[in-house]
This record gives C-alpha cells, sequence and structure tokens, in this order.
C-alpha cells in the first residue's frame, strides 16, 4: 500500500520541476534576446489641397507718458522808477477832460548868467491821464451841477497815492453862478475822489531827480 503513494510523490516533484525548467527557460529567451532598433519609417507629407497661413509677427508698444517741457524762461524786465511814466502810452477815452499843459519852462532872456534858483530846478507833476467823474443817477434827476476841488498826493511813479476834497462848489446855469458849500452830497463827492484815483501823472522833479509831490485840481459834474 506505500508504494502508489511513493510514485505519486516523485510525479508530482517531477511536474513542478518541467514546470520550473520552461518558466526559466522563457524569462531567458525575454531577458537575454537581442534588441533591433530600427528608424522609423520617412513619413512623406504632401502639401497639396493645405491653406498656408502667414502669423505676423506683433510687437506691444508700451505707451509712455512724457513730461511736460519746462516752461519758458521769463525775460527779466527792468524799469527804472524815475523814467517808468515816459514809457507808457496811455489810451485817452471819450470821458476825459482836456487841460491845457502847465509849462515850467524858464524863458530865455538877453543878460548876464545867472545861477538857477531852486524855484527853476524843481518841476511839478504833469496830468497825462484824466478820468472825469461819473455823473450820478440821482444828481442827473434833480439836476444838480457841482465843481470839486481836490488834492491829490502823487508819488515817485507818477500815480494818485491819496486824494482829499479842498472846495466844494455848487454850479447854477451860468459859469459865474458858483457857491461855495460844505456838502454836496447826491454822491458826487464820492465819484469825484474815484475820478481823481485813476489820474496819472508825469512825476514832480527836483534836480531831475522823480520825487513826491501835491497836485490840486478841480472836477466838474454835470457841466
Amino acid at each position: 500500500m506505500q508504494r502508489p503513494h511513493r510514485n505519486e510523490s516523485s510525479y508530482v516533484n517531477r511536474v513542478l520541476a518541467c514546470t520550473a525548467m520552461t518558466l526559466l527557460l522563457f524569462v531567458g529567451i525575454v531577458k537575454f534576446w537581442p534588441r533591433e532598433f530600427g528608424e522609423p519609417p520617412e513619413l512623406v507629407y504632401h502639401p497639396a489641397g493645405q491653406e498656408l497661413i502667414a502669423m505676423e509677427e506683433i510687437v506691444p508698444t508700451r505707451q509712455q507718458k512724457k513730461k511736460p517741457p519746462p516752461p519758458r524762461p521769463r525775460i527779466p524786465v527792468v524799469v527804472d522808477d524815475a523814467e517808468v511814466i515816459e514809457d507808457i502810452d496811455f489810451d485817452i477815452a471819450d470821458n476825459l477832460l482836456e487841460i491845457d499843459d502847465p509849462s515850467n519852462d524858464v524863458e530865455s532872456q538877453d543878460g548876464d548868467l545867472v545861477e538857477s534858483t531852486g524855484a527853476a530846478a524843481r518841476i511839478d507833476p504833469r496830468p497825462v491821464r484824466v478820468v472825469e467823474p461819473e455823473y450820478t443817477s440821482e444828481a442827473r434827476r434833480r439836476n444838480v451841477r457841482a465843481e470839486v476841488v481836490v488834492e491829490a498826493l502823487v508819488d515817485e511813479r507818477g500815480r494818485v497815492k491819496d486824494v482829499k476834497i479842498v472846495e466844494r462848489y455848487l454850479l447854477g446855469k451860468k459859469p459865474e453862478d458858483k457857491e461855495l458849500v460844505q456838502v454836496i452830497g447826491y454822491g458826487l463827492e464820492e465819484s469825484a475822489v474815484d475820478a481823481a484815483m485813476k489820474w496819472m501823472f508825469r512825476p514832480a522833479r527836483n534836480n531831475g531827480q522823480a520825487v513826491s509831490s501835491y497836485y490840486v485840481f478841480s472836477l466838474k459834474v454835470g457841466v
């Protein structure tokens, strides 16, 4: 009874040994089989029927803010205070009064040469721009006519710096009708002062130098 068991066991061992030998043979074949790499077949493309599209390369642009140009340098203007009025051209408006230009020139006379006095060396201010005072509506309605005498302080540049009323007159229909009063009213005094402040002068001169001086003149309203 024990002999068949031994035969069956040896058979199984032989089968396992053959199986192991077969596996080892396949592994050896796969592992040691020489590898042959050939070049891939050349592919031939036929461009017939294809549409070629040319792509244009676009260079991106950058917007930069330009700095504004520097301002032009100002041309310096040198102004001589003593001669500023000589170079000014004044526009004469319709409401300007006509005045006689006073002359301070010394008349030439025959005789011995004498030394000039202080009066001859001084020149009073001369008006170059005269503004007529406004005739207010209330004074026009009441038919008030007046004359205002003012004293103006003219500086070295020929500009009026201060105005003071010296006398006030009410005028009649005739030139000789003139009445000295303390107050005129109806806004005529203020109008005369405003007009006097807008006057321009050639400044007074003392020994050739421009100086401040007072100038007395009259302004008529409603005449």
